[in-house]
């Protein structure tokens, strides 16, 4: 019987042997708006199952689907494109998603400089192989396909990608052989969307107080009574100390280390 079965298997790893190609795509961009480009290909044996992926989304508003044909095989793109990060987290796929226990899917800390973004992900398949039927299924399989890619706008904080960019901007994990083999795949990535305007109107007043403190230093220089000297020095010194308390304070606001917490998940959260 395990021998019939062991059979069966090496006969659906031969037929399936590069039957489907796809993956998940997501570019989030230096605003924050996010497009996910999703797509599943395969030969007409598992026709039923693309079907059901392109089904998962004709409920969502917002999906463009297309059908594709490469070669032998065919399918569907699905493009859905999201005002924020926290619109796309709103309404994340159970790939994005939290997962109680396992994992806790996108988590944000907004910040005056930034907003800081985890994601903490998990691929989870249930099959029972034994190590020998697994170790066919991976090398009979080795064809076939499925990423999932992030692409940022800056360099990741910290990640586990399989695969990335010398930049860390485009991050690659391979799910294939979790998708094929079972078990868990974790995924996670830290990284920041920074807030251009309040860091160029920061330095703005960073520049306005250091010019107050040289005008009213030049100025007591030049002044002969010694009580509006007296004051010129106070003021130049409030400007001076207002300048360098901005400085230490910007500093640490950027440099400080981040922490999440489970307040702030903000995708869906799985059973």
């Amino acid at each position: 019987m395990k021998l019939f079965h062991y059979a069966l298997l090496i006969f659906f790893c031969l037929i399936c042997t590069g039957c489907f190609q796809g993956g998940s795509n997501l570019i989030i961009t230096d605003d924050g708006k996010v497009f996910m480009r999703n797509k599943l290909i395969g030969v007409p044996l598992i026709a039923e199952s693309i079907e059901s992926f392109k089904n998962s989304f004709t409920n969502k508003p917002n999906a463009e689907i297309s059908p594709v044909v490469e070669n032998n095989m065919s399918g569907y793109e699905v493009r859905m494109n999201y005002p924020s990060i926290e619109a796309f987290a709103a309404d994340s796929a159970t790939l994005y998603a939290t997962h109680s226990g396992k994992c806790k899917g996108i988590q944000q800390k907004c910040g005056w400089f930034f907003d800081a973004y985890n994601f903490d992900l998990i691929s989870s398949v249930d099959k029972n192989f034994s190590p020998s039927e697994t170790a066919a299924v991976q090398s009979m399989l080795s064809q076939v396909t499925f990423d999932l890619v992030i692409e940022l706008p800056y360099s990741a904080d910290n990640h586990n990608a399989d695969k990335f960019d010398a930049a860390n901007k485009i991050l690659t994990w391979n799910l294939a052989a979790t998708m094929i083999g079972g078990g868990e795949k974790h995924m996670h990535a830290q990284f920041k969307i920074w807030h251009r305007e309040k860091i160029f109107f920061t330095g703005f007043i960073g520049l306005l107080m250091l010019a107050a403190g040289i005008f009213f230093h030049v100025k007591r220089k030049a002044e002969m009574s010694e009580i509006i000297s007296a004051s010129m020095t106070f003021k130049r010194n409030v400007f001076a100390g207002l300048f360098i308390a901005l400085i230490i304070i910007s500093a640490y606001m950027i440099l400080a280390p981040v922490t999440f917490t489970d307040a702030d998940i903000i995708s869906l959260t799985m059973p």
